[in-house]
């Protein structure tokens, strides 16, 4: 909390020393509350009168598209086979949620399930055959990634999610919104 109240600060001298500077008339520094909201408290303009904290977050989030890895392989006189992962690491704030591979070209791979156990870890396991006598394939894979339902703000407007972001007015400002705060709290 002593962090928000800081940037807050910083927010309300930046837009003091702006004015300042460019002698704006009317210009105004934007009216910051550091005071700290009770437990289930909504802000002062906030149309949410009820302001559950509870974990129920509702309904599943979208999933978005982590990465499009793309493992060329090959270029080998003989048949061989190994073991590798492809991927990346997941969005901030969100989890895996789904892998599809496919290969194209000369060879084969095939999924063997995620990399690690690790919810931020997008990466998956593959099984890459190549076909030998110098052709080339590409093991491609699409991995898909979900909202971590407790970084959502679903029943969480005007307060703060468990995983430290925020769905109330001052964090556009600062910066450290929830990723769904625009079209969940406005």
């Amino acid at each position: 909390m002593i962090h928000r109240m800081l940037t807050n600060v910083a927010v309300v001298l930046s837009s003091c020393v702006a004015c300042a500077l460019l002698g704006a008339a009317g210009c105004y520094a934007p009216a910051v509350d550091d005071t700290e909201l009770a437990e289930g408290e909504a802000e002062a303009g906030d149309p949410s009168e009820d302001v559950g904290l509870s974990e129920d977050v509702g309904v599943a989030q979208e999933a978005l598209t982590a990465c499009d890895p793309v493992l060329p392989h090959g270029n080998s006189a003989f048949d061989s086979q190994f073991t590798t992962t492809i991927g990346c690491a997941c969005h901030p704030w969100y989890t895996k949620s789904s892998y599809n591979v496919w290969h194209a070209g000369h060879g084969d791979c095939w999924p063997l399930g995620w990399a690690s156990t690790d919810p931020n870890d997008c990466r998956v396991k593959v099984q890459v055959k190549n076909s030998g006598g110098f052709f080339n394939g590409e093991c491609r894979a699409h991995i898909e990634d979900k909202l971590d339902p407790a970084a959502s703000c679903v029943n969480r407007c005007g307060g703060q999610a468990p995983a430290g972001c925020y769905c109330d007015s001052l964090c556009s400002r600062i910066g450290d919104c929830c990723p769904d705060k625009a079209s969940t709290c406005g």
